[in-house]
């Protein structure tokens, strides 16, 4: 147990953290205080692993309870500390993931909890009310059947899916969003259909009642295990309690921030966040505006294919996405200046949008280039379609690009898919016009990923990418063997365990597919480089614990410039912790890799062949000649090498070695 210690500022906040425990199958709820814990990922793993064993049970069992919690810091008075955090057993890897959105503690934090752990399954969709009253967290419960929600997902006052489902839930709890400016949380139909499906929260305009801005806690398929594992189609929540003593909060970091940083509170953010909000020499904002000058020729497209082809086509397709993406972002987005927050009072308006929907890179990238359509216009509508299904864009777009690359390379037929056309992904075949072509066929086949009765696309749905991979091996065999090119060959994923997996982000770099135990967010180093291995094990490794601690406290992470530099002191100032936090993260991701292991979901060398020719080209891009000429030689061999390598110094970092940087 941490211990206070005196000093001269705010009110020190209590050390224990305040869980309720909702079970879905009994309707009960049970109010439990832990200790020792500096945060919501600390507690789900310590549950996760150490309470409920969920490693020994099937991935939609009522035992892979989903924490939902906030940081220490969440207090409606700093901001950028209001991130809700969900830690749950994806359906995709099969280890633990961690996955977290925008503002949600800005609201949460009212009902006086620290968190809520989801466990035992409703026998019909229930919504999960939590009411922080002044001497008691009240816990109702409501329920939609079945052919109920079917009908709201498809057309709901004009609108469908997620976007019907928040209409109809802000109409019928109109009275608790109002009386307490509440929030919630929710899903769509992917999320019953799929094991990708994405966990919504839309933050709400409270006089119009409409919505402002969604945000999503999308990857690792946390929405499918709310819905599969226990039947939770949404959890309102507000209240009118006030957790922390808010007295001289901000002016005590100001003044912390000041005396660190040697410039103004204020000023220190602004400057730190200027990529997320407004850069003044590039002239645009957002991860959107922002990535796609700074990486310029460097980001993947085509399902990652831009990576394998010449320079010369790379910057041609820059220039594209320049004159056809960014343009036309910066003339709708960023000229308005018209910005919003995930919902709590930050300077740094990072929220671009249109007609509320978020316009960031890693979606629009998903369903834009990726998969071949350099039309921001094109792109916004596939997205939309992606969000109103409630699917993880980044997931869609990777699967997307591999089977538009399946249907080209002649694997599967466009009939199977339940196609009329061929769709083209190949950069050296691709020209502009074929944007709408592809786009009526990435349309069909997300609709059909959702609700399709396609067997093939089924199982893609249901058993994931790379155990449909394996499958479709067996499935066309002939094909495979004529073509000499397997299905896992053209997907783009880091696989984990036996037939676990996770599909990267899209940056061009050895660290969004190293063998750490957590991917698919940014938890690693992910600027596009390459090194010795032991040397890139370093840089990863510790910025996946500066992530991990980060979001363990409950902050955005566009923010890590300047917390990072004072988050230590401020644990031991308002907790009285003393411990060293790189080394308390350091334990916590060792326990994350235990438990990887035991879920046997840990890491395994890469087996896609696009995945070896993306690496191979980094090393040669990036790198020193010695491993271009390495890999070059015998790519398998050369980056087994690498990996084997990378994953030994990782182990040998967790377990106390000394190139962890503080």
């Amino acid at each position: 147990m941490y211990v206070r210690r005196s000093y001269q500022g705010p009110c020190v906040i209590r050390m224990k953290l305040r869980y309720i425990h909702v079970n879905l199958t009994h309707e009960k709820h049970e109010s439990r205080e832990y200790e020792g814990f500096l945060g919501p990922i600390d507690l789900g793993i310590h549950l996760h692993l150490n309470v409920y064993e969920s490693y020994k049970h099937d991935i939609f069992s009522e035992d892979n309870v989903v924490i939902m919690g906030k940081g220490f810091f969440a207090n409606e008075a700093i901001f950028g500390s209001h991130r809700l955090v969900f830690i749950f057993r994806s359906p995709l890897s099969k280890g633990l993931h961690v996955s977290a959105l925008g503002g949600g503690a800005y609201r949460f934090v009212k009902t006086g909890l620290d968190g809520i752990v989801f466990e035992g399954r409703a026998a019909e969709p229930a919504i999960v009310l939590v009411e922080g009253l002044r001497d008691e967290v009240r816990v109702r419960f409501d329920y939609v059947g079945k052919e109920d929600l079917l009908k709201v997902y498809k057309g709901y006052e004009g609108r469908r899916g997620v976007r019907a489902l928040t209409r109809y839930l802000i109409r019928k709890y109109s009275d608790f969003l109002k009386q307490y400016e509440g929030r919630m949380v929710l899903i769509g139909p992917a999320s019953y259909t799929t094991r990708m499906g994405g966990i919504c929260s839309p933050s709400i305009d409270y006089v119009t009642m409409d919505v402002r801005v969604e945000d999503w806690a999308a990857r690792g398929g946390g929405g499918s295990v709310l819905a599969r594992a226990h039947n939770i189609l949404a959890v309102i929540f507000g209240g009118n309690k006030v957790l922390n003593d808010l007295r001289g909060r901000f002016e005590f970091i100001n003044s912390l921030v000041t005396t660190q940083l040697k410039k103004p509170f204020v000023k220190s953010v602004i400057e730190g966040t200027s990529k997320y909000s407004y850069d003044l020499e590039t002239k645009t904002g957002g991860t959107f505006g922002s990535n796609i000058t700074i990486y310029r020729d460097k980001i993947p497209t085509h399902n990652w294919s831009s990576i394998l082809a010449s320079r010369e086509k790379r910057e041609l397709i820059h220039r594209i996405m320049v004159e056809k993406y960014l343009k036309p972002f910066n003339e709708k987005i960023i000229s308005t200046g018209i910005w919003r927050t995930c919902d709590e009072p930050c300077p740094i308006r990072c929220k671009k949008t249109i007609d509320s929907k978020h316009v960031d890179y890693e979606p629009l990238n998903a369903v834009g280039p990726m998969i071949g359509i350099i039309d921001f216009h094109e792109a916004l509508e596939i997205l939309d379609l992606v969000d109103e299904l409630g699917l993880d864009a980044i997931e869609a777009g990777n699967i997307l690009g591999w089977l538009m690359e399946v249907l080209e390379k002649e694997l599967l037929k466009p009939e199977e898919l339940g196609l009329d056309a061929v769709p083209v992904i190949n950069p050296d075949k691709w020209s502009e016009e074929h944007a709408k072509r592809n786009k009526r066929i990435a349309m069909k086949l997300i609709e059909d990923l959702v609700f399709t009765n396609n067997e093939l696309l089924k199982l893609v749905a249901e058993e994931g990418l790379r155990k449909a991979c394996k499958k479709l091996d067996e499935l066309f065999y002939e094909r495979v063997h004529e073509k000499g090119t397997k299905f896992e060959d053209l997907a783009v994923y880091v696989p984990f365990g036996s037939d676990g997996y996770i599909t990267p982000n899209f940056y061009w770099s050895p660290g969004v597919f190293a063998p750490l135990p957590i991917l698919g967010k940014y938890w690693t180093y992910y600027t596009p480089a390459f090194s010795e291995p032991e040397e890139f094990a370093d840089i990863s490794v510790n910025r996946a614990l500066m992530e991990y601690l980060i979001e363990n406290a409950g902050w955005c992470r566009f923010h890590r410039s300047w917390v990072e530099k004072i988050l230590q002191e401020l644990y031991k100032i308002f907790l009285g912790y003393d411990g060293d936090l790189l080394n308390h993260a350091r334990e916590y991701y060792k326990m994350l890799r235990e438990y990887q292991i035991k879920a046997r979901a840990e890491n395994v060398f890469w087996e896609s062949k696009k995945v070896l020719s993306i690496l191979r080209n980094a090393a040669c891009e990036f790198g020193p000649s010695e491993w271009c000429s390495k890999i070059n030689s015998d790519p398998s061999m050369g980056l087994r090498e690498w990996w084997i390598r990378f994953y030994e110094h990782m182990i040998k970092l967790l377990e106390g070695g000394n190139s962890v940087r503080s």
